[in-house]
């Protein structure tokens, strides 16, 4: 299996200057991957003329697929066309439809359209325009010496779409076949251990591990499309032997199969957050039709709010603290009466850097799940800063959900039989 190499620039001094992260050449880097490229470097370069020029000579001397995004913009300091352009010694030509689209839709969303719009109309010489259905500044597709060259634009929702138009095109003869796994509850070093005579199977397979606060242990398998059967086939035996400690596969995330367990079976849940703060409940609203699900959360920050809102009894807070088993057992079976939910998670924890103690040092997080016939309650101790301790909480409390729908389904099975 030989791989086509590709280099990835991410362009833009609020790149390098640090104000935004780069999350395109993440997204791009997975696709690339699977379209049979490997991606030798990403780079991340400012918006000055004699840089990208520079690094855009060196990158394709290098790759079959150089890929821009960003600088497309309609200002001075917008820079890919004109340093691609004489990086490959062609001209930049103004493509006058595009000039009068632009300018009609700068007219009708800002009732004025300023000479700098027809930038955005310069097409290096031989391109092909790529669409842009969301935003103005269209990518551009190049063919240069048996190379291909994509600019796209930098905002995520316009480089998407755009890059998702072309994956077809792209596509190399030998494009890879992927196959991941997601795991909680087992550290990275004994899943590998433990499980290394299923995953080393196949020499032929490429195998990766990521391990992640926000996300656990990935198993990510790896070969060309000649291997799918036996990358299944691997993948399902690791599922078995892992069992509940795989909480998704490919690109779903826990979120996503905490939303298919309650909607598959007509059922409810609501949260109760104290140290993630809402996180938990506003990672749950990004998945689309959740409201079928989800019935609603109670921020409780302040014991003051446990105490009046989730009807927490003073004494429990003050024989055992706000966070305790105690104290998250009342906050979710009191959450999932007074929302009317089939089940609740309620989380509190103290996140840091200050407010822990020798008993309950920073990063302890309480979790409970609630439901009709049992209510199930967990300590972890987590490490990192309040950041990592907030999303680790947020990871957790939807796995103690998964498996809490996952023993009251499998209890009402048995009670059927």
């Amino acid at each position: 299996m030989v791989l086509k190499n590709a280099i990835i620039f991410s362009i833009g001094n609020e790149l390098v200057e640090g104000l935004i992260l780069d999350t395109n050449s993440k997204y791009l880097s997975e696709k690339l991957k699977k379209l049979g490229y490997y991606v030798i470097r990403i780079e991340t370069l400012p918006d000055r003329f004699d840089v990208l020029v520079e690094r855009f000579k060196t990158g394709l001397l290098e790759v079959d697929l150089l890929i821009t995004t960003g600088g497309l913009g309609p200002t001075e300091d917008d820079l890919t066309r004109e340093a691609l352009a004489e990086a490959l010694g062609r001209k930049l030509i103004l493509d006058e439809n595009i000039a009068q689209e632009l300018i009609e839709r700068a007219l009708k969303y800002y009732g004025k359209a300023p000479e700098s719009v027809k930038k955005q109309a310069m097409v290096i010489e031989g391109a092909k325009v790529l669409d842009n259905p969301v935003g103005t500044a269209p990518g551009q597709m190049i063919e240069f010496d048996g190379k291909a060259v994509v600019i796209l634009p930098g905002p995520p929702a316009e480089m998407i779409p755009i890059f998702e138009n072309i994956t077809e095109k792209l596509k190399a003869d030998d494009a890879l076949y992927t196959r991941r796994i997601k795991t909680i509850g087992i550290p990275e070093a004994v899943l590998m251990d433990d499980f290394k005579d299923v995953i080393y199977s196949n020499p032929n397979i490429t195998v990766a591990t990521m391990a992640s606060y926000e996300r656990g242990v990935e198993v990510r398998l790896t070969g060309s499309k000649s291997l799918k059967e036996e990358i299944d086939k691997i993948a399902l035996k690791l599922i078995e032997a892992l069992g509940e400690n795989v909480y998704a596969t490919d690109d779903d995330n826990i979120e996503d199969v905490v939303y298919k367990l309650l909607s598959e079976n007509g059922l409810t849940i609501s949260f109760a957050e104290s140290c993630t703060g809402g996180m938990i409940s506003s990672k749950f609203v990004d998945i689309p039709g959740v409201s079928k699900v989800y019935n609603g959360s109670v921020v409780a920050y302040s014991n003051e709010v446990k105490i009046s809102l989730l009807n927490v009894p003073e004494t429990i807070i003050s024989t055992y603290g706000a966070v305790s088993e105690e104290c998250v057992k009342f906050m979710a079976e009191n959450v999932r009466r007074i929302l009317k939910s089939d089940f609740a998670v309620a989380v509190s924890g103290i996140a840091g850097p200050t407010g822990g103690s020798e008993a309950k040092p920073v990063g302890t997080v309480c979790f409970a799940f609630s439901s009709d016939s049992f209510t199930h309650t967990v300590t972890h101790n987590l490490r990192g800063n309040r950041e990592m301790v907030r999303k680790r909480s947020t990871l957790l409390a939807f796995d103690i959900a998964r498996r809490g729908i996952l023993r009251w389904l499998r209890q009402r099975e048995t009670s059927k039989e």
